[in-house]
């Protein structure tokens, strides 16, 4: 869970969990501050080989990335 955190910087995502290993995320109260690009969950599909794992998307899907528009603020 990763709960009233504010962000800044240059990070292209948030989070990155790997929905083939079971992986989940849940967020509330984040507030993103001058990065309106950010991607708050990125989904990829992980490996056990050392490989850079596949990006299957982005965004809450109420099963892996588990949030709403309201847990998200961008100033």
């Amino acid at each position: 869970m990763v709960q009233n955190v504010v962000a800044t910087g240059k990070a292209k995502a948030l989070v990155g969990i790997n929905t083939n290993f079971g992986d989940t995320a849940k967020l509330s109260g984040i507030t993103v501050v001058g990065s309106p690009s950010l991607k708050v969950c990125d989904k990829f599909k992980g490996n056990n080989t050392g490989a850079e794992p596949t990006e299957l998307g982005s965004g809450a899907d109420g099963v892996n990335c588990i949030y709403s528009d309201s847990d998200i603020t961008f100033k």
